[in-house]
């Protein structure tokens, strides 16, 4: 099984941006779900989640993602992905989430 572990950072435009590093799936979302509440409840509310370190991407990630930017949006705030992985675009794509979320494929 592939380690799996997440990284908080903060990008230029002061946004915190979360990147998990692996198989993002049932087994490794609460720790995605966890990093992305702490940011919030310490008033990070403008959020990038980083996939680009991603390599899976399953429904329940899926779930989490969307949950994420549900409470985000609730405290005024935003969470947009980073994505320049085809696999994960099409992903999104196919699921329609590239109409729910900001795409950052150019940053």
């Amino acid at each position: 099984m592939e380690k799996f572990w997440v990284e908080t950072r903060t990008d230029a435009q002061g946004r915190a941006v979360v990147v998990p590093h692996g198989e993002l799936d049932l087994a490794t979302q609460r720790q995605l779900r966890e990093a992305i509440q702490e940011l919030l409840m310490a008033g990070q509310v403008d959020l990038v989640v980083d996939l680009d370190h991603t390599t899976f991407l399953d429904s329940t990630a899926l779930g989490t993602l969307i949950g994420a930017r549900r409470r985000a949006h609730a405290l005024k705030g935003s969470l947009a992905l980073r994505c320049h992985r085809t696999q994960l675009l099409n992903v999104l794509r196919v699921t329609a989430l590239d109409r729910v979320f900001t795409i950052l494929e150019d940053e």
